[in-house]
């Protein structure tokens, strides 16, 4: 049978859907494109706002509207947050909770025996533990991630923080480590698979190693992936600032195999906000994080999530944070505007930001992110970088595409042989629509 998976949101769903699709295909099941005619789709969700529940909806519709007699199996974040709203929707045959993932070969087989029994079938079948209660928490090794050219290592899950606006912690539960010896199998399988990028991710992933009997440093474990042998590159995914320790900033300093990039969220950069969302830290703290980064690791890559129109924000806390990405030197932005999600904190908080202050506090904010990306591409025009080329050429032009180690991207002319390789490749033009290069 064939099977399409349709993953939205973060680098730690797309490592789920990856060890989905291992499992599946250990146990028969041929895996097709999204867009292809399947059997049964799987709706890999997102929760994180309003917006992502909406697309997680719509993309069981559009999958149905390939194939309305295939089977659906919904999973991810907006399952495990709301299983009674997501089992309204008209099509579905499985939820499954994102401890439950590693079960769906027999989820699915269960409902396709209930399948030959009967023609017509009511609510679907919930396969969901209580996330909040203590669960086996295990990662399986993946030698294929949908065709992409980086593999995403989880090294741990949940989150054990408060913030007044996240609907994740609640959807993956308290953080839990994997082993270190099971991440370091899973590393060493993806490098053999032939990987030249491995990402390490997790829900809170500078945590790691927070929760074990004799607590561990993500730094170490970082450290130690490095210290693999192999031609490959390892890039940390987003991780919060008051999980960075000098020794992390060290390491990306002096290692040439750990990409120079980070993404730190920053949420506000104004101390009262940051409050109210119950961030463990304040604009002081960030600045010395981030500042600390820059000045060990020449041309970092740094990136944040911002968010606008939080409830209480006034004009003046927003120009607090607009100050403090001025100053700052990131290389790109994500700009998000608040939306009250139900279950959270925020939820039921007053003094809401009207719409029109919100979409032009996101204006002048997504302005700023993309000034200062121009300014950091430019800055590299003439100069060397190391590009990772995808697996698959940019549809509208035909050319080469990948990413530099600081995370810029480059679009380029040149063979399939360079596909899948880490080249070095001359910048020769930066605009705020592309970076193109050359291979040297």
């Amino acid at each position: 049978m064939k099977v399409a998976f349709n993953t939205l949101g973060c680098r730690t769903n797309q490592n789920d859907t990856a060890e989905m699709q291992t499992l599946l295909e250990n146990e028969g099941f041929t895996i097709v494109e999204p867009n292809d005619s399947a059997d049964i789709y799987v709706i890999n969700s997102c929760t994180v706002t309003a917006k992502s529940d909406a697309s997680s909806r719509q993309a069981v519709k559009r999958s149905l509207a390939i194939n309305e007699d295939a089977m659906v199996v919904f999973t991810g974040c907006y399952a495990q947050n709301n299983p009674e709203e997501v089992s309204q929707v008209a099509g579905l045959d499985v939820l499954l909770g994102n401890a439950n993932k590693l079960d769906i070969a027999s989820a699915i087989r269960k409902r396709l025996e209930s399948l030959r029994r009967k023609d017509e079938f009511g609510d679907p079948d919930v396969v969901m533990t209580d996330i909040t209660k203590s669960w086996d928490f295990k990662t399986i090794p993946v030698t294929e991630f949908g065709g992409k050219s980086k593999a995403f290592i989880k090294v741990q899950t949940g989150c054990d923080e408060e913030c007044t606006f996240c609907t994740v912690a609640r959807a993956r539960g308290r953080s839990i480590s994997d082993e270190r010896e099971n991440i370091l199998t899973n590393v060493r399988c993806s490098l053999d698979a032939g990987f030249k990028e491995i990402t390490l991710t997790g829900i809170n992933l500078g945590t790691y190693g927070m929760d074990k009997e004799t607590p561990e440093t993500f730094s170490s474990l970082v450290e130690e992936i490095a210290d693999l042998p192999g031609d490959f590159r390892l890039r940390i995914s987003s991780i919060n600032p008051m999980e960075i320790d000098d020794r992390l900033i060290d390491l990306m300093s002096e290692r040439d195999n750990i990409c120079p990039h980070f993404h730190i969220p920053l949420q506000s950069g104004d101390d009262s906000v940051l409050s109210a969302m119950k961030r463990n830290y304040n604009s002081a703290q960030y600045r010395d994080v981030v500042e600390r980064a820059a000045a060990r690791i020449p041309n970092l890559g740094l990136g944040a999530d911002v968010i606008v129109g939080f409830p209480g924000e006034t004009e003046t806390m927003f120009e607090n944070t607009y100050r403090l990405v001025q100053d700052l030197p990131f290389t790109y932005l994500h700009v998000f505007t608040y939306s009250p999600r139900k279950g959270t904190t925020a939820f039921a908080m007053k003094n809401n930001v009207p719409k029109t202050d919100k979409k032009e506090r996101n204006r002048r904010l997504t302005e700023l992110g993309r000034d200062k990306a121009l300014t950091f591409r430019q800055s590299m025009e003439g100069r060397t970088a190391n590009v990772l080329i995808e697996t698959s050429r940019d549809p509208a032009s035909g050319r080469l595409r990948g990413h530099t180690e600081h995370f810029i991207p480059v679009s380029l002319d040149g063979s399939d042989a360079l596909m899948n390789r880490v080249v070095p490749v001359w910048i020769q033009d930066a605009s705020d629509q592309q970076v193109s290069g050359c291979v040297l």
